[in-house]
């Protein structure tokens, strides 16, 4: 005996087809332990630890309404009736996440892979200000891979920030400082001061912009002056005189506070805990055309203090300090004035005097190439120190110091860099 279907049910049957024809499909499900999700994910929230912001949290409901709209767009591209100028829905998605929200975006890229959008967004004014915004709390992703001809397999990526006080309060304070250990500040020919984040040995792409009015400076040190916490901007001026910018934890530097009014036109100078005993960072001064090096006390973390004499025969050389034997006393080294740039230390007892012996050359040449040579502390991370370099040819380099031992260099800027006042 056959089943036999009654016309009704047939009936029935196509018109429930036709109509999930017509229906679009329930949007898929992506999580945060969806690998592609992840890396912008992760990507997002190195940019934001990066400068001194709290990450923000994965929120699924908010990254439904994503998914839901990043499906949209490739449907839109897919019939060819994408455009730019309707990629954001009314409201950019405000008016479908989670009600309580006190500030909120809408970030949508097209490109190859996860590291590619997030490096447009960061390229871009708009889409910067979001992901680094204080107020940015819970984020959600969506994903589709584009299938139309024309797209190459791009992924359409849609990324709701959105700033809920209730996460706001479980999240670690923000740090708005403009500079931190490791970075490094460069003024361009216009005067205008750069900070470029570590990158923890990448190429130093991205930059931020902090102020103006600095066309006249000829030298910049990076360093905690007044041992706050936070990095501060010491430079020394064509008219000679040497100042200090404080850095504030709410973000930009204080104006500039005097640390010498006169006089330091003729000097080169490093601030430094040359002393281990000295509260707060004092400057290694060396006289260019005597070749006497100084050392000048900080005792109050704004103008310096009376001056000690540590050292002659400098005349020609470029110093710079770290604790190169890792013994937690500072040592100074010099690239000597003639020759290919040999790399001498003269180490330090940590009370403010040269150790006397025969000094060590710890390179023997390749150094002789640089115009500019400075420390560059906690350049790739916490606990590490190095000699930031710049080529007669622009590019920067970088090199790693280990406990008694310069590592070979490794490049994190190509081309540029001989145009711009350096400081770390």
């Amino acid at each position: 005996m056959h089943p036999t279907c009654r016309p009704l049910t047939v009936l029935v049957l196509l018109l429930g087809l036709l109509l999930a024809g017509m229906m679009p499909s329930a949007a898929a499900t992506r999580t945060d332990r969806d690998p592609f999700i992840a890396e912008i994910l992760a990507l997002t929230n190195q940019h934001r630890t990066a400068h001194g912001l709290p990450p923000v949290v994965w929120n699924q409901a908010i990254a439904d309404i994503s998914q839901a709209w990043a499906e949209e767009q490739n449907r839109r591209i897919t019939k060819d009736t994408f455009e730019m100028k309707t990629i954001h829905r009314d409201g950019y998605g405000s008016w479908q996440i989670p009600a309580g929200w006190d500030w909120y975006t809408e970030n949508i890229g097209i490109n190859n892979n996860a590291r590619q959008i997030v490096d447009w967004w960061m390229s871009s004014t708009a889409h910067r200000a979001g992901i680094l915004n204080p107020k940015a709390t819970d984020v959600g992703l969506g994903w589709m891979k584009t299938t139309h001809p024309d797209y190459h397999g791009m992924y359409v990526v849609v990324e709701n920030l959105a700033g809920y006080p209730g996460t706001r309060a479980d999240l670690p304070p923000a740090d708005l400082s403009p500079v931190r250990e490791g970075d490094v500040a460069a003024v361009d020919e216009s005067g205008y001061l750069y900070v470029y984040p570590s990158a923890l040995g990448g190429d130093l792409w991205n930059r931020t912009y902090l102020s103006s009015g600095w066309e006249d400076v000829i030298q910049l040190e990076v360093a905690d002056w007044n041992s706050d916490g936070i990095q501060d901007i010491i430079a020394r001026w064509s008219d000679g005189r040497l100042t200090v910018h404080y850095g504030q934890s709410s973000g930009g530097l204080s104006a500039a506070t005097t640390i010498g009014s006169s006089g330091w036109s003729g000097y080169d100078v490093e601030a430094t805990r040359w002393k281990k005993d000295e509260k707060h960072p004092g400057l290694i001064a060396r006289h260019t055309a005597s070749g006497r090096l100084y050392l000048y006390a900080n005792p109050t973390g704004a103008r310096h203090g009376s001056r000690t004499l540590i050292g002659t025969g400098f005349k020609g050389m470029e110093t710079l300090t770290l604790d190169y034997d890792a013994d937690g006393k500072m040592d100074l080294v010099a690239r000597t004035a003639t020759g290919t740039g040999q790399l001498k230390l003269y180490r330090s007892n940590g009370s403010g005097r040269f150790i006397s012996g025969t000094r060590k050359i710890i390179r023997s040449s390749g150094f002789g190439k640089f115009t500019h040579l400075s420390t560059a502390p906690a350049h790739l991370g916490e606990g590490t120190t190095g000699i930031l370099g710049r080529e007669k040819s622009g590019d920067l380099r970088y090199f790693p110091v280990a406990p008694n031992k310069v590592r070979n260099g490794i490049t994190i800027g190509v081309g540029g860099w001989d145009t711009l006042t350096l400081g770390s």
